[in-house]
């Protein structure tokens, strides 16, 4: 992946311009120490930095446009060594320092031993020693309601978590009304309950109170501003980071030793990484919070597939949503089925008997109490172009991209819906897979490996959220495998994501149709051991119905070739 670590690298090296700034506190005067460093490590970043600044009488006195001093890591144990490159950065505040920074992954786990060596004068040395903690992925629980605050659980196994980040994906900005933008909402130490149970870390995040308070004090309540979805980043780190829970005391952080793991300097230098996870409130947790959320409060709940004789339902929020009186039909609402009182968890299916079936350009409505409709499923009207499956929706569960028509008469389609398997109260799975995700990288240069399942495969594009999938450049595919490599644009989270394979398909269209382009395999992917890779093994999906079957972590990267096992590659060279 190509991400840079040292998002919180400035707020470390804070630390050292509270000395510089304080009148009664100087950690840098007097001393025989070389330097003091501040950074971190990230496992899931492909190039770390690190603050050091040489003890000159103040670190403000730090003005030299090159450091007389060279910076290594190694991992102990195994051996590997990388040498950092120096830059002479200007602070926001129009202060000046260095920063030496490695195009490097830390490898999760490793111990790793930071060394800066004086290059002039007596050649001192100064080091750090770092734990580097394992990769792993936060989870989202249900919430609680106290006194109308929502409150979200997230769960992560880590050595220790440090706290988190609260980001909101929006629309309608001010100053970018069409643009997705990301908000970065404050919650102070004492604001975010942390408890650990084990190595099981649990984050309660007061979304509603936070969201609230923030976009108020920011002018954004009740502007109009559209939640696309919300993000909770919990800071995942070894033991050794251990600030207490209400946070760092700005008067005894300054104190020579005080929080440092550093020999024959001062400062800190840590191991940490992010854990991410998205979800999607319901839509009265967003208009409480002060979104503008139009329609029901059950506009999360998605026809999500429809067969012969019945429609399934899904939620795709994570919140519990009331339905009864609600009404399913393929025409007008007193034609369809009305629910009886039925409460349909967050994530959850319900299916519906009645009399419905998979007819072209027919569209199945859930409406409400009133009468309005809540979401609707299209059935194309090209349904004959390709294999027609017993069973028609939404593939992955709940998501939609509509496309215009290309041309007068053209309905257009759904980059998301089309035949699928029949799957009632299950996920569903598509009917037709012309290519699959074969195999992820995401280590160093990560790539992704596209495999042909079928002769009519035309072109694919990969994406690793379903907004602006659609935008997704298209590649000719020529042989069996295809590969992507990532790019500035194309990023692939060392800590997991999703991605998504968008396939245009079939024969050659008659005058007046297109080809299918649709969604037809969606994959998420863990944390990867380094130098390993996940996949197919055999290559290939082996069954339709089972996406999870023959595929495997801990392989050696194959990268447009047949995957194997790691034991079986080992034997192999042999």
């Amino acid at each position: 992946m190509l991400r840079t670590a040292p998002r919180l690298l400035l707020g470390l090296a804070a630390l050292a311009f509270l000395g510089a700034c304080s009148d009664s506190v100087d950690p840098t005067l007097g001393t025989e120490q070389a330097f003091s460093l501040y950074g971190y490590l990230d496992p899931s970043a492909d190039r770390q930095a690190l603050r050091v600044a040489p003890i000159v009488g103040t670190i403000v006195a730090d003005t030299a446009r090159t450091l007389a001093a060279t910076v290594t890591s190694e991992e102990l144990g195994t051996g590997r060594t990388v040498a950092w490159r120096d830059s002479f950065v200007t602070y926001r505040d129009g202060s000046t320092g260095h920063v030496f920074v490695a195009d490097y992954t830390p490898t999760p786990g490793a111990t790793v031993e930071v060394r800066v060596a004086e290059t002039t004068g007596e050649g001192r040395v100064t080091t750090a020693t770092v734990e580097v903690p394992p990769l792993t992925q936060s989870a989202i629980g249900e919430p609680t309601v106290v006194a109308g605050m929502t409150t979200y659980t997230v769960t992560v196994r880590a050595p220790r978590v440090i706290g988190g980040t609260l980001r909101l994906f929006v629309t309608g900005l001010p100053s970018a009304p069409a643009d997705t933008s990301a908000l970065v909402v404050p919650i102070e130490p004492g604001e975010l309950e942390l408890t650990d149970r084990g190595g099981e870390w649990t984050a309660r995040v007061p979304f509603l109170e936070a969201t609230r308070d923030f976009l108020e004090a920011e002018d954004l309540f009740g502007v109009g501003l559209t939640l696309v979805e919300a993000e909770f980043a919990p800071f995942v780190t070894s033991t050794a980071w251990a600030i207490p829970p209400d946070g760092l005391d700005d008067d005894a952080i300054v104190e020579p030793g005080t929080f440092s793991n550093v020999v024959g300097g001062f400062g800190f230098v840590g191991s940490g990484f992010e854990a991410p996870v998205r979800w999607v409130p319901s839509p009265g947790t967003q208009a409480r919070a002060g979104f503008a959320v139009e329609g029901d409060p059950a506009g999360l709940v998605v026809v999500n597939e429809v067969g012969t004789g019945f429609v399934e339902l899904y939620n795709s929020s994570i919140e519990p949503v009331s339905l009864g009186g609600y009404a399913v039909s393929a025409g007008a609402p007193e034609a369809g089925v009305r629910l009886p009182p039925t409460i349909l968890d967050g994530k959850a299916f319900l299916v519906i008997e009645g009399p419905f079936s998979v007819t072209a350009s027919t569209t199945i409505t859930l409406t409400n109490l009133s009468g309005q409709e809540v979401h609707r499923l299209y059935i194309d009207q090209d349904i004959n172009a390709e294999p027609r499956g017993p069973a028609w929706g939404s593939y992955p569960d709940g998501l939609s991209a509509p496309i215009r028509g290309a041309f007068p008469g053209d309905d257009g389609h759904d980059l998301f819906h089309g035949p699928l398997l029949l799957t009632p109260g299950a996920p569903n799975r598509p009917y037709t897979v012309p290519a699959v995700i074969n195999e992820i990288s995401t280590s160093g240069d990560g790539f992704v490996e596209v495999l042909r399942q079928s002769s009519l495969l035309a072109r694919v594009s990969l994406g690793t959220t379903p907004r602006n999938l659609g935008l997704a450049e298209a590649t000719q595919v020529e042989g069996d495998f295809f590969v992507a490599d990532e790019t500035e644009h194309f990023e692939l989270e060392q800590t997991g994501g999703t991605l998504y394979l968008l396939a245009t398909y079939g024969p050659r269209p008659d005058p007046g149709q297109t080809r299918p382009r649709r969604v037809v395999d969606a994959r998420a992917y863990g944390p990867q051991s380094p130098g390993r890779s996940v996949g197919f093994v055999p290559d290939g999906l082996a069954d339709p119905r089972d996406s999870d079957r023959g595929w495997q972590v801990d392989l050696f990267p194959t990268r447009g070739r047949p995957n194997a096992a790691s034991g079986r590659l080992a034997t192999r060279s042999e």
